[in-house]
């Protein structure tokens, strides 16, 4: 599925930028941001690798390059290089090289893996950089996915996603909602046995339901689903209407695309927020363009093109939903917890566990 028009770039970037320009004391910023040494020092690395399994589209990556370079007043030859990987795939390129005993080969990394951040840490890998704009990470901060000086996290959240005009009269106000009689047979869940994910919300969301929530919710006859894209293409066309756990950034696409007639909600007991963890390597070989890099990541205008491009929950204060089918982050308020990810490091059989018990009520 298509995820944005590359017209949007234009506007995004000269929306952006004119509001921090041409603002009363724009100028004035722009010209002190760009008189920062590290500006200087980064044109003479001449190059910033970013190591991720984000910025999954073109879209997103000259929408980044673009703004990276206007924010620090960079010229149009500094090289921005792409090394992108799923997540294991990341990982295990990273790895590769650590055991090897060799630098890293990469400046900075985005992954939803603050597990292997955490040990990454611990061994010396991530460089401890306190950035001006980490203060503004109030969301993350609140529920625990930021680990300051080493990183703070956008996120990605998965909530109830139904189509209005096969289900014109539901108010979803409650997971519990989901048990009603009128919706047997008429929903879909991703598949919890194999993706992690979807196996993490189900194990902490069983924490804050009644423990025979999800039995009850197994016998609404709900099919199981391989992957997002299926739940939505089952979404659109009627077949199934109900997405139990939808995805922010499927529902930003749809929103783009015109869908008017999907709906979302926020149940009251929470939604689970999930990390896109950024960090800078400790031996990476541009350090001072690691560095403006994150920055810019956590600047406003790189949030707003991230949430814009890649439909993730923004962690910067101040960051509006550029779509109607996504809340804003500063809204969400008491719903938003995240994963106990420290449960998650002590515990190495936790997340097959959640797998096993998932299968046992879904699927066996």
């Amino acid at each position: 599925m298509k995820r944005l028009r590359n017209g949007v770039l234009a506007s995004i970037v000269s929306f952006a930028f004119g509001a921090l320009v041409f603002g009363s004391s724009g100028i004035a910023v722009a010209e002190e941001r760009c008189d920062d040494p590290r500006v200087a020092n980064a044109i003479e690395e001449g190059e910033l690798i970013v190591v991720a399994s984000i910025f999954e589209t073109p879209e997103t990556q000259n929408a980044h390059r673009e703004g990276f370079l206007k924010y620090w007043c960079l010229p149009d030859d500094f090289k921005i290089s792409y090394d992108i990987r799923n997540t294991s795939g990341t990982i295990a390129r990273i790895e590769a090289e650590v055991s090897q005993g060799v630098p890293i080969s990469g400046d900075v990394t985005t992954m939803p893996a603050i597990t292997w951040f955490t040990d990454a840490v611990e061994r010396g890998l991530i460089m401890a950089y306190e950035s001006p704009e980490y203060e503004h990470m109030k969301l993350p901060e609140r529920i625990g996915l930021n680990n300051r000086p080493y990183w703070t996290s956008d996120m990605y959240m998965m909530f109830p996603m139904w189509n209005g005009d096969e289900l014109p009269d539901l108010e979803i106000e409650s997971w519990h909602d989901l048990l009603k009689p009128e919706l047997k047979g008429k929903m879909s869940l991703m598949d919890g046995s194999s993706l992690q994910s979807v196996a993490l919300v189900f194990h902490y969301l069983r924490q804050r339901l009644p423990e025979d929530y999800w039995e009850k919710l197994a016998a609404q006859d709900i099919l199981i689903s391989s992957n997002s894209m299926h739940g939505v293409e089952m979404m659109m066309s009627g077949e199934r209407p109900m997405s139990i756990l939808g995805v922010s950034a499927d529902a930003n696409v749809l929103s783009d695309q015109g869908a008017t007639h999907v709906r979302t909600a926020i149940p009251k007991e929470g939604v689970m927020l999930q990390e896109q963890a950024t960090a800078a390597f400790a031996d990476a070989p541009h350090p001072n363009a690691a560095q403006l890099w994150i920055d810019f990541l956590r600047s406003h205008p790189g949030q707003v093109i991230f949430e814009k491009y890649e439909g993730r929950v923004p962690g910067r204060e101040g960051v509006p939903s550029s779509f109607a089918l996504t809340p804003n982050a500063d809204d969400i308020g008491d719903a938003a917890f995240a994963p106990d990810y420290a449960e998650i490091a002590r515990n190495a059989e936790l997340v097959r566990e959640a797998q096993e018990a998932f299968a046992a009520i879904f699927i066996n």
